[in-house]
Formats: C-alpha cells, sequence, structure tokens
C-alpha cells in the first residue's frame, strides 16, 4: 500500500496529489485524482523495484493545496 500524506491543506484552494520519492518529488506533474496518483506511483515502485527491491516504501503521494511547495 501506497502511504499518502496530507500537508498544506487549504480550504480556499484546490488540492492535488503529487508522486514523491524518500521526500522529493518524481516530476512536475500535479494530479487530480489520487487514483491517477496510486497509478503513477504503482509504476514508478515497479521501476525503482527492479535495481533495488528494499527501497519500495520510499515512494509515497503528498495530498496538499500548495504542490509547488514539495520539492
Amino acid at each position: 500500500m501506497i502511504k499518502i500524506i496530507r500537508k498544506n491543506l487549504k480550504k480556499d484552494a484546490n488540492p492535488y496529489y503529487v508522486v514523491t520519492r524518500e521526500g522529493r518529488r518524481v516530476e512536475d506533474k500535479n494530479y487530480q485524482t489520487q487514483s491517477e496518483a496510486e497509478l503513477r506511483a504503482e509504476k514508478l515502485i515497479a521501476m525503482v523495484q527492479k535495481c533495488s527491491p528494499h527501497e519500495r516504501d520510499s515512494v509515497s503521494i503528498v495530498y496538499t493545496s500548495e504542490p509547488y511547495k514539495v520539492r
């Protein structure tokens, strides 16, 4: 299961999902739905496991209203 972290949520702003690895953004794309972000994260996990099988837990999803602040 992929960990989802809630961060910097504001009521007046639209929230987005950002796929991260070890706390850093994987790409500049922000996802509007959780299912889109989970699909991308699963693909990333499959790619990471080919090189480093023990790093499955390094991929997570950040749910935030300020996606530009996720590094």
